[in-house]
């Protein structure tokens, strides 16, 4: 598989988790929220720029080239719903303070879906999740200009994020963070593999 094609599978791979949040409510599986569920989550991340694209990051995740462009950044989430005993969805709102090599801001929104059930998770509570929506930065960034030269202030916000905690208290855990803008393959102005970061975060439901 080429570097783009990796790219365009792992773009519509949470697309697809995603779209599931349109299920109606009497399908089969899908469940609202109930009364033994944390409904909210904040997160604060720390973490650090990479000139790296997306797909080369994915796979080597913990060997990549970092930049002096770092990101400080919190996230308010609310769950939706729950497909099956496994999947869950939730909303989330993010705002970002970008330092370093440049100062500016970013707010973003997104969609996620998150996976729950890991085999090991009586010992390590675990869960994945993918999400993207819309996010805005307060100036261009000069770490998202195109070869070309192309840019955008408004770009798809694309996130991978995993969550590790005790599972006396699962409500706290670790959260690490592939925090990703992009312009889907060029359709906003231009703009495809924009900006990288890295995260590391605690993240706490409630």
């Amino acid at each position: 598989m080429t570097p783009s094609s990796r790219l365009k599978f792992l773009h519509l791979l949470p697309a697809a988790l995603v779209f599931l949040c349109a299920v109606p409510a009497q399908a089969s599986g899908f469940r609202a929220p109930g009364p033994e569920d944390r409904l909210h989550a904040v997160s604060v991340f720390f973490g650090e720029g990479t000139e790296d694209n997306f797909s080369d990051v994915v796979e080597n995740f913990f060997i990549v080239d970092k930049t002096d462009d770092n990101i400080v950044s919190a996230a308010a989430s609310r769950l939706l719903g729950w497909y099956g005993t496994s999947l869950s969805f939730e909303a989330e709102l993010m705002y970002a303070w970008h330092f370093g090599r440049e100062d500016y801001h970013e707010i973003g929104t997104a969609a996620y879906a998150r996976w729950h059930r890991f085999p090991w998770n009586d010992y390590l509570a675990t869960t994945f999740a993918v999400g993207m929506g819309p996010s805005y930065t307060s100036r261009y960034p000069e770490l998202e200009r195109q070869p070309d030269g192309s840019r955008s202030r408004v770009l798809n916000q694309f996130n991978l994020q995993a969550t590790f905690a005790l599972p006396a208290h699962p409500e706290t855990s670790l959260v690490t963070r592939l925090q990703h803008r992009s312009g889907v393959f060029g359709a906003f102005n231009g703009v495809t593999d924009a900006s990288n970061f890295i995260s590391v975060g605690l993240r706490h439901e409630f």
